[in-house]
């Protein structure tokens, strides 16, 4: 098998996007720098920006913006997400949230959260979107370059064009049910009403006039200009619930990393109201075990994983949310206690069934990654979204942006800590992740997935710490996902015969996938090597990957 698989001596970026095709084979021009990208011209837009003098801040704000043009499926400036990043020589993480946030004129009463279905496709679904204001805030106060210079490649393939690839292709022949019935975005990707083929010049001029915006304006331009009243109008037009005063009351927050510990690393990730606190509760019930013995039969190490995912996916339902809103009891989840608590309701015999699961006690779908070191040990995870593909599936008319649909994933219950208010950040999994030792990064590493991301991402921490695997062996090791909210246990194919088997004896239903499947992520990651002095980074093949470097 051939490993998507580089090494550099100064920097790395990794980067993954949603989409459903194997990853290329990607491509380096010598070994002193490296990029891995899910589209090699957004590594371009990184490479240029480094070779300007930019750091893995500025790096990785440049790639997020390319993305946006020739990824529109996964990103986009009408998204969001969480940017993790990590100061080598403080020794400091930090966490830049731009999630989006509810518009004040949605309500349980204006906005029925029991059919979804019905409205998550439309401008009813749209968060006010995060992402200008993220990472205009992260390249200001960590970067080190002009926003002209970090914007400009991204505006040069938007105006000029880029080329359809394969992935973006498959997307647009998959969804164009969705993206044709708005004619705006009909008319910008499917030219003389066809699905492009691979290899088709696509020019988005308005989004290149959008962003020449930002690069003159900034945030100001974005959340109180023209492009502010452009999705204004389109909101009114659609049907939607954002306005003026909403764009006006967004504000990023810089927020402290969570840090928990796992045999002897650090690990660093996202607070609430993302999903880090669940990733490190995870790893904390898992610790109670010799995984390593385990795993001389794999159905007990899948048994286990299985019966913690179920508990850690409850206890995110009851827990997580804004903490701007309540109060969030992330010290308690993430504490040995709790995890000891949860330790105790395993049956290591038989599978949990849904009804019997009970959260914790206290005392008191799919996105973009992407991943920045240096070898200094300089850091950044980013994961960054429009929550559904292609989000509301409708483009800003004069915009030739498309927003997210996060709306969707507020619980309609009133009195959960997840329920719709104005102006709220809604519960995602999002988890870009550090592991460090002795206060150096030594993986940085991301995925995106939906649900699936932060059992992906402790699987992949596992492989490489309790099964000491080398990092490419880790991302294509199989992989497996169990939810309180679903009866069937889904694994990929890799594992021995009779461990599928033996899952039945268990009392677990076994969904088979054959080989490996986007549906189980794309991890992207960047490891240091101390012996070397080099950085290695790794890119899932089961979605596309590619790098150029020099």
């Amino acid at each position: 098998m051939k490993y998507v698989c580089r090494f550099s001596l100064l920097v790395i970026i990794v980067l993954s996007l949603v989409c459903s095709v194997a990853a290329q084979d990607a491509k380096v021009s010598s070994s002193s720098r490296i990029m891995i990208s899910a589209h090699p011209l957004a590594a371009k837009a990184g490479l240029a920006v480094y070779r300007r003098g930019g750091n893995v801040v500025d790096v990785a704000v440049a790639v997020a913006y390319a993305l946006g043009v020739v990824e529109p499926h996964g990103s986009g400036i009408g998204g969001e997400g969480m940017m993790l990043i990590y100061d080598a020589k403080r020794k400091k993480a930090t966490v830049v949230d731009f999630k989006g946030i509810s518009p004040k004129a949605a309500s349980n009463r204006t906005l029925d959260l029991e059919k979804k279905s019905e409205w998550a496709r439309s401008a009813k679904g749209a968060s006010i979107p995060g992402a200008v204001a993220g990472l205009e805030l992260a390249r200001a106060q960590f970067g080190k370059l002009d926003r002209a210079t970090v914007l400009q490649p991204a505006i040069d393939y938007a105006i000029k064009g880029f080329e359809v690839d394969s992935t973006l292709a498959l997307n647009l022949e998959s969804y164009r049910r969705i993206l044709e019935k708005d004619p705006y975005t009909k008319s910008i990707y499917y030219p003389g009403g066809q699905v492009p083929k691979v290899g088709t010049l696509v020019k988005n001029p308005e989004y290149g006039k959008t962003l020449t915006q930002i690069q003159g304006g900034g945030v100001d331009a974005f959340y109180g200009g023209d492009i502010a009243e452009r999705m204004v109008r389109d909101m009114r037009k659609r049907g939607g619930f954002f306005t003026k005063e909403d764009l006006l009351a967004y504000k990023p927050i810089i927020r402290e990393a969570l840090i928990g510990h796992y045999r002897g690393y650090d690990i660093i990730t996202t607070p609430p109201p993302c999903g880090g606190m669940l990733l490190l509760e995870a790893l904390n019930i898992l610790k109670q075990f010799d995984l390593k013995e385990c795993r001389k039969n794999d159905e007990y190490n899948l048994h286990l994983f299985a019966e913690v995912f179920k508990l850690v996916f409850k206890d995110e339902q009851t827990h997580n949310g804004d903490p701007e809103f309540s109060k969030i009891p992330v010290k308690e989840v993430m504490s040995d206690e709790f995890a000891f608590q949860r330790f105790l309701k395993i049956n290591l015999a038989h599978a949990a069934e849904e009804q019997h699961i009970e959260a914790g006690a206290l005392d008191n779908k799919n996105t973009t990654q992407l991943c920045v070191m240096d070898v200094e040990g300089n850091a950044v995870s980013l994961t960054i979204t429009l929550s559904s593909l292609f989000g509301t599936g409708q483009t800003v008319e004069g915009g030739g942006f498309i927003l997210n649909n996060e709306m969707q994933n507020f619980n309609p219950d009133p009195n959960h800590h997840n329920s719709l208010q104005p102006h709220k950040r809604v519960v995602t999994s999002l988890v870009p992740t550090i592991i460090a030792k002795d206060g150096r990064p030594m993986f940085v590493i991301g995925t995106p997935g939906g649900d699936l991301i932060i059992s992906t991402i402790a699987q992949i921490i596992i492989d490489l710490v309790d099964f000491e695997m080398p990092l490419p062996e880790a991302i294509y090791a199989p992989r497996m996902f169990s939810i309180f909210t679903q009866r069937e246990l889904e694994i990929e194919g890799g594992y021995r015969e009779k461990s599928y088997r033996l899952l039945g004896t268990l009392g677990h239903e076994v969904k088979r996938y054959e080989g490996m499947r986007a549906y189980f992520g794309a991890v992207q990651s960047i490891m240091f090597d101390a012996r070397s002095n080099k950085l290695i980074g790794c890119s899932d093949p089961r979605r596309s990957g590619a790098a150029i470097g020099e």
